[in-house]
């Protein structure tokens, strides 16, 4: 069980998250997000984090079928690095996964968000936010895209 990060040195986990907000291979364009999901039939979920310091707005759309997750695109044009970064490790570690593996990974990310233990060394890049439970503020922004995630994935069951 891993209570801290000790893949990536600071400027690696630097790397890493700027490469997710500058590249993320599972954000789409507004208008590409809802033409997949008329193509999917699968509606969009939008999650807004509200706080005073943040006001991300965070568009999801997740392909499940027979517990199993197929792909998840997202929109988060007006969504902080931490929010699209996060988001995007994360629905990249989730897709092609079945949901209880889903949460799992999940329950193992919210635990270390929170400062708690968890296992995730297969799943190394999550591992870049370690740090947030220094920067409680700053966690907001990933939660964002775990609490959609869960919300959609996983409304019928409580996972926390």
């Amino acid at each position: 069980m891993n209570n801290k990060n000790i893949l990536y040195h600071n400027i690696q986990r630097k790397k890493i998250i700027f490469d997710n907000f500058n590249y993320p291979t599972n954000q789409v364009e507004w208008e590409k997000l809802k033409a997949i999901s008329s193509e999917w039939q699968v509606p969009i979920s939008t999650f807004r984090n509200l706080t005073g310091s943040c006001g991300d707005i965070l568009h999801l759309l997740i392909k499940a079928r027979d517990n199993y997750i197929e792909k998840i695109y997202f929109s988060g044009q007006q969504s902080c690095l931490l929010t699209i970064s996060s988001c995007n490790i994360l629905s990249s570690y989730l897709e092609n996964k079945d949901l209880t593996t889903g949460r799992k990974i999940i329950t193992n990310f919210q635990s270390m968000l929170k400062g708690g233990k968890y296992f995730l060394d297969n799943y190394p890049n999550l591992q870049v936010f370690s740090d947030m439970p220094r920067f409680p503020h700053r966690r907001e922004c990933v939660n964002l895209a775990v609490e959609g995630i869960v919300s959609i994935l996983f409304s019928k069951i409580k996972i926390n």
